[in-house]
């Protein structure tokens, strides 16, 4: 298992994420700073999933405070997606909790929630271990462009200096 490892002030996570979606890797990056671990999954370069180990910013947390939905839906849904080994974004889908545009939506929202963070970081480690992709996130329904996303979260970065942007 090919990884590569570094200072997130050598190599920013912007930078780390433009290689990985430019070589289309598939694999796990994890960027750390203090006691916050940001993952992303990408396979081909997309990304497919995105995870905080921060209170408040797990998926479950984000869909109930953007969507409205109840804790329990949620925790359902998770438990029974892992119990039949489907990405957890496929189970909302397929119980009806979102449809495929809404989801993407969704995920777009919380994957530059994250990102806004872990892109600001000046400081901390990084991992990228190619070819390792939990089962759970694993061809599941949502691919975000990761140039786009970046992109996204660089504008939302320099409309909230400029005092233009949504309060995330």
């Amino acid at each position: 298992m090919a990884s590569i490892k570094g200072d997130i002030s050598v190599m920013p996570v912007a930078d780390l994420l433009q290689w990985i979606d430019l070589a289309k890797k598939t694999g796990t990056t994890t960027a750390s700073y203090q006691d916050t671990e940001k993952k992303i999954y990408l396979e081909d370069g997309k990304v497919v999933y995105v995870s905080s180990n921060s209170e408040g910013e797990r998926l479950g947390e984000f869909i109930m405070k953007d969507s409205g939905f109840e804790a329990e839906k949620i925790k359902s849904a998770l438990i029974r997606s892992q119990s039949m080994k489907i990405p957890f974004t496929q189970m909302l889908i397929d119980l009806g909790y979102f449809t495929f545009e809404d989801l993407k939506w969704t995920i777009i929202g919380y994957a530059k929630a994250l990102l806004i963070d872990a892109i600001s970081w000046e400081d901390g480690w990084f991992e990228f271990i190619q070819g390792i992709i939990p089962s759970y996130v694993k061809h599941g329904p949502i691919q975000l462009n990761t140039t786009e996303l970046i992109f996204e979260v660089f504008k939302t970065i320099e409309e909230k200096k400029i005092g233009l942007g949504d309060n995330l």
